[in-house]
């Protein structure tokens, strides 16, 4: 497959007045078939026929922006929520990373945490959602999956860029998240009211050679043979430029920080794929509950120590609250601090923060 130099990129961009940047990257410097082990979306056949049908033209698409409305989901009222760029590697699994990083930023949406550090297992969802490296997936499998068995926190089964064989910790229920529900969005009035409401949503694109180069502006196809399709999380839109804004799966060092601007009906993505989108997002993960500072006298103290950990127990305000020390400064309390009725404990939640003068670091 033929690679367009930088420079030939950079030329027919200006020659067609088009709107974005080429450069070189980590990706656009890998061999083709490390580029093309980048993507991984496995169109069914007849899909983009089917889907063509429900669509409207390109140039109807382009009308519509100058339709006012815009949406950018990492700034929401000053709040971010999506989750950070992740990195695929050389495995086909973009349609996992596409899901995963949707339905991220979805439970940050609904559960109304724009800060939470979930990080769901794209392994999990790839993996023994049945799919391979070699042979990539398809966004309603993907779906499926999470919604049938829900998705583990990636401790559950790290990720790794080759073919793993599933095996997940007993305690995945214990540390999951589940897809209430899912729709498949092809109007694109309908798709930027998901957007502009709900959230996120997993779109698929065709990829040609220049895109591998992508720095920075709206894309256009300027250059380049297909190399294949790909699956990205959609996190915004906006008509006044007339750009779906996506989040790649391919490291910060590619595009704009990991992310991309793409223009109205290019690369297929409007017209011959669909978007979607996921709600009722449930499960046993959860963001850690944030707890005021308080102060109290305990009734009781303990300190317990063993191979691991000495950990100091104090019963204050009707609860024991807990905090891990050392040797050095379990020797540093006073007799006076074990003494009941006479303990200061400050604490959050069932972490202890202060005790008497002593102050936790």
């Amino acid at each position: 497959m033929a690679k367009p130099g930088l420079s030939k990129i950079r030329s027919e961009i200006d020659a067609a007045g088009l709107r974005w940047q080429a450069a070189d990257n980590p990706i656009s410097r890998l061999r083709p078939e490390a580029r093309t082990s980048r993507l991984g979306l496995a169109v069914p056949p007849g899909e983009r026929e089917r889907v063509a049908q429900a669509m409207v033209t390109a140039e109807a698409m382009r009308a519509v922006s100058a339709h006012a409305g815009e949406r950018d989901w990492r700034d929401v009222g000053g709040d971010d929520f999506v989750t950070p760029i992740r990195d695929q590697g050389n495995c086909g699994s973009c349609v996992s990373f596409a899901s995963v990083a949707t339905i991220e930023s979805q439970a940050r949406i609904e559960y109304k945490e724009p800060s939470w550090d979930v990080d769901l297992s794209e392994a999990e969802l790839f993996f023994c959602g049945g799919a391979a490296c070699a042979e990539g997936w398809w966004p309603v499998h993907a779906l499926e999956y999470a919604t049938e068995h829900g998705i583990g926190d990636e401790a559950c089964m790290p990720y790794a860029d080759h073919d793993l064989v599933c095996n997940l910790p007993d305690d995945k229920a214990d540390r999951m998240l589940t897809v209430g529900e899912w729709q498949e969005v092809a109007g694109v009035e309908q798709r930027k009211g998901w957007l502009d409401t709900n959230g996120p949503m997993i779109a698929c694109l065709a990829v040609y050679e220049d895109f591998f180069a992508y720095d920075d502006g709206i894309y256009e196809h300027a250059t380049g043979d297909l190399a294949g399709y790909h699956a990205v999380s959609c996190i915004g839109f906006n008509d006044a430029e007339g750009y779906w804004l996506c989040k790649n799966s391919w490291g910060a060092q590619w595009g704009d920080g990991g992310f991309f601007k793409i223009a109205y009906g290019e690369a297929e993505i409007d017209t011959s794929f669909a978007m979607y989108g996921v709600s009722g997002i449930t499960g046993t993960l959860a963001p850690e509950e944030e707890h005021e500072e308080s102060t109290g006298i305990a009734d009781h103290v303990v300190l317990r120590s063993d191979a691991r950990a000495d950990v100091l127990f104090a019963h204050v305000d009707g609860a024991w609250r807990h905090l891990s020390i050392s040797n050095r400064r379990a020797a540093d309390l006073s007799d006076v601090a074990f003494v009941a009725g006479q303990v200061s404990v400050t604490y959050e939640g069932e972490r202890i923060t202060a005790l008497s003068s002593w102050m936790t670091k």
